[in-house]
């Protein structure tokens, strides 16, 4: 009887890794786009009375996605619009409101610069609180890459946008995001000629269980690779090899955040043409030296995208 058992689920273990294997095989091979809702076009728009700042007009505009829900971000113009029309960069930062994470940005020049506000929360719920709000953390996360897409389409529109020229930069969360977003805007048709991937990593499942700041450490050793699955669509590595354009890829040396492995991952994946600038220090916005290394960051991608004609040079 006691060899039964053994047998029984020694065979039970085997079948449920062939299963997984069978999972693993089958997601890799579907398009990550089957799974991810789509971009939406001509969505009404509410827009903010624009504010004059430092020779730049700011506005907040909110588009009504429908299933998407509402797909919010500010849109900094200069002031006054040059009589041509002019580049347009879409920020994608780390949490937050988009205005945070494009105010950083000076000397910005005669570009758009757009700012993504994040559906997911600043403070992530950790342990049972985790547990209770996945099921929405999942849904807003998966409608993420088709609010950035819509976004996008409502962008190249405006009168004074060149839509032949338009940046997509992700950083840190945002390089996550960036691959998936592309993906869906350049099939919508699209097209995105300059792309900055900075502090990011692949796969999703990995990075989820190496992540210090969620806690306890074995629900997320034990959550990573079902996050990993459930993800998949948004995986970078799943978006990369379908995507064209020139790309930048941005790595921090003694990242602590990001493990090299993930950092090797990501940039290997990323298609050529691609320039890789690896800069000292810990993941960015972390540690004593987090404004240097910032500023470090924006300088190098200006210089990037002025160079790559994707931005106009400030003056």
């Amino acid at each position: 009887m006691g060899r039964l058992l053994i047998r029984a689920a020694m065979l039970v273990v085997i079948a449920g890794v062939a299963l997984v294997v069978y999972i693993v095989i089958f997601l890799n091979q579907r398009d990550p786009l089957t799974d991810l809702p789509s971009p939406r076009r001509d969505l009404p728009a509410m827009s903010t009375m624009p504010v004059k700042e430092s020779g730049r007009r700011i506005t907040h505009v909110t588009l009504a996605g429908g299933a998407l829900g509402d797909i919010g971000f500010v849109v900094s113009l200069p002031d006054p619009l040059p009589a041509k029309k002019i580049p347009v960069l879409v920020v994608l930062g780390g949490l937050g409101t988009g205005e945070s994470n494009i105010r950083t940005i000076k000397n910005i020049g005669a570009n758009a610069v757009i700012g993504y506000d994040w559906l997911i929360p600043v403070r992530f719920p950790q342990g049972t609180d985790f547990l209770r709000q996945a099921p929405e953390l999942y849904r807003d996360t998966m409608t993420i890459p088709g609010q950035i897409a819509s976004m996008i389409e409502w962008l190249v529109v405006q009168p004074w946008a060149d839509e032949k020229r338009i940046g997509l930069l992700g950083f840190s969360l945002g390089a996550l995001a960036a691959p998936a977003a592309q993906n869906l805007a350049q099939h919508d048709g699209a097209s995105i000629d300059a792309t900055i991937l900075a502090y990011g990593g692949a796969p999703l499942g990995a990075l989820f269980a190496a992540n210090p700041h969620m806690k306890p450490e074995w629900l997320r050793a034990i959550i990573g690779p079902v996050i990993g699955l459930l993800l998949r669509p948004l995986d970078p590595l799943a978006n990369l090899p379908r995507l064209s354009g020139h790309f930048l890829v941005l790595e921090g040396r003694d990242d602590r955040l990001i493990p090299e492995a993930a950092r090797v991952a990501l940039r290997d994946a990323v298609p050529p043409p691609k320039d890789v600038v690896i800069l000292g220090g810990d993941h960015m916005g972390i540690g004593p030296d987090k404004d240097a290394l910032l500023a470090e960051i924006i300088a190098v991608s200006r210089d990037w995208l002025v160079r790559n004609g994707a931005a106009d040079a400030p003056k």
